[in-house]
């Protein structure tokens, strides 16, 4: 059986401003919260330089690695959140010092606003390590695709699971293409996105998890005719929301994605639609199970008839929690299985609400977390989605 779940706590550092923990060890994979330019007591560093900020950012990083005995070239996924997409440039020989000769997979994005301010970036990483003989990460290049614009990679392959860099309706140029056509620049996507997983020996069918940024949420109903042609029958789990800014000038959205093909004696991938619920909203399904890990789609605060639950933030964060318990419960699991959180606000200034609310259905147990701030939710109303990653060791042989 794979190694329990192991909350990773660092000493002599600022206490959480949530209702988190630094990162969530899951059998090989370690799961971390959103990284900043904080020092030890909590004082943003680098106010101003984004260059600075990014340094000491990755210097946090390094110490939740450290701290799960895994290093810099075991990060197969680095998300970087900025309030201005733009300075991606300006930190990138940064990356490049950070990562050294690997390459993780990577989303950059312009968010609405950063959690503190101050804040000119946040980093949100996953690295995975062979605990107990199982296949090396292997990074995956597709020749017949833009070049990368920064130090990542199009795919990186974990044993049975593959991250997908962020994509978009980008040609072999890297320039965007179908601008002001949000369809055509879905299908673009998705024919993308079908070379990353074919190059990693996967398919549509195989995925588990997307989460798509979008330049205008409006757009989500024409992006959602590209997901049903390649998706098909399959479902995965999926958060949708609205950014400031994507990193290439024309592109409406991108999407990112995790994707499971279980090896031999692997359980299967199953998706789990909880009866009762609503209806989701595009082609999505509420959560898919893969191996000892569930993906759970971003939930809101919506009740079973998709009625909005109150207009404050406490009132929606407890129907969203409902929500997310009803999921993981269909599916065997308990917040106590929780890993990974990722909280999408309307106003950060009300992060703490969300926090009580947490504090009061997680317990004792911490996952890791990030939480910014969306530039718009996807539908009117919403002051919050959260989506979770839950990890519960031999869950996929029950």
């Amino acid at each position: 059986m794979a190694a329990p779940r192991r909350e990773i706590r660092l000493a002599d550092t600022m206490e959480p401003i949530s209702h988190y923990t630094d990162a969530v060890q899951c059998g090989d994979f370690l799961f971390m919260s959103g990284a900043g330019p904080f020092d030890a007591d909590g004082n943003i560093v680098g106010e101003g330089d984004v260059v600075r900020q990014c340094e000491v950012t990755c210097e946090n990083i390094d110490r939740m690695l450290s701290a799960a005995d895994m290093s810099a070239r075991d990060v197969v996924y680095f998300k970087v959140l900025m309030e201005e997409v733009y300075d991606g440039p300006k930190i990138n020989p940064v990356r490049i010092d950070f990562h050294g000769d690997s390459y993780p997979g990577s989303t950059r994005v312009g968010v609405g606003h950063l959690a503190l301010p101050g804040m000119l970036l946040e980093v949100e990483c996953v690295a995975y390590k062979p605990q107990s003989g199982g296949p090396p990460k292997q990074e995956i290049r597709c020749e017949n695709l833009f070049e990368p614009p920064s130090h990542y990679i199009d795919v990186v392959r974990c044993g049975d699971y593959a991250f997908i860099s962020g994509t978009g309706p980008i040609a072999a140029d890297g320039k965007a293409v179908h601008f002001g056509d949000p369809e055509k620049q879905g299908f673009k996507t998705m024919e993308n996105m079908q070379i990353m997983l074919e190059a990693a020996g996967m398919g549509f069918e195989d995925v588990c998890k997307v989460v798509c940024y979008l330049e205008n949420v409006r757009d989500r109903p024409a992006i959602n005719v590209a997901r049903r042609h390649f998706f098909g029958d399959s479902r995965p789990s999926s958060t949708l929301f609205g950014v400031r800014r994507l990193a290439i000038p024309g592109m409406n959205h991108e999407i990112e994605a995790i994707a499971y093909r279980p090896g031999d004696g692997a359980p299967p991938r199953k998706e789990i639609r909880v009866a009762g619920m609503h209806e989701p909203i595009s082609h999505y399904t509420d959560a898919v199970q893969a191996g000892d890990f569930l993906f759970v789609s971003g939930q809101g605060p919506f009740d079973d008839s998709f009625a909005l639950t109150g207009d404050d933030m406490t009132a929606q964060a407890v129907q969203m929690h409902e929500n997310i318990q009803r999921i993981m419960a269909a599916a065997g699991f308990g917040w106590e299985d929780a890993a990974k959180v990722t909280a999408y606000l309307d106003d950060c200034g009300e992060r703490q609400e969300l926090n009580e609310v947490r504090k009061r259905y997680f317990g004792p147990h911490r996952p890791a977390s990030t939480l910014f701030g969306a530039n718009r939710l996807a539908l009117h109303g919403m002051k919050v989605e959260v989506d979770t990653i839950c990890y519960r060791p031999g869950a996929g042989g029950a």
